[in-house]
């Protein structure tokens, strides 16, 4: 029996995790599973911003992309548990962090690819939380044939 109570779906708002969200809310409905959606800024960008800060840009980065995460939840699911975070870090280490924290069952990740290489073809970040997570992972692409319906907008 499958058993899956919480879904994280790294979020770079690029269609292939909006694509990996479809995934999670269908896998949640059917599983009656949680979605935790997780944005991470990347460690330079926020590092960036840390030496007296003046301009408060660390804190202006995660503002937006609050903002950018609550807009990229179609409507039609907000009657799912969805949980969402933004956060900064090494992109790859902080969403296999964030899945063992927070226990979770299935990753679900977009990725990309146009060439036969298998980092190019997941991606790196996508290549990285498969090989090292501690759950399974899911990695969709935009291009690939898909086991969902989805409707025409995402």
């Amino acid at each position: 029996m499958i058993k899956i109570n919480k879904i994280l779906v790294p979020v770079d708002f690029s269609e292939g995790s909006a694509l990996a969200l479809r995934y999670a809310a269908t896998f949640a409905c059917e599983y009656g599973a949680q979605i935790h959606l997780l944005n991470v800024i990347e460690e330079e960008v926020m590092q960036a911003g840390s030496l007296s800060d003046t301009l408060n840009t660390t804190d202006k980065w995660e503002e937006q992309n609050k903002k950018l995460l609550e807009e990229f939840v179609p409507k039609e699911l907000n009657n799912l548990d969805i949980i969402k975070r933004v956060q900064g870090g090494l992109v790859y280490e902080s969403i296999i962090d964030y899945a063992r924290e927070n226990e979770v069952s299935l990753i679900i990740i977009g990725a990309h690819g146009r060439s036969g290489i298998l980092t190019t073809l997941l991606g790196d970040t996508s290549y990285a939380v498969t090989r090292q997570a501690d759950c399974p992972v899911l990695t969709v692409r935009p291009t690939q044939r898909t086991f969902i319906d989805q409707p025409e907008t995402v």
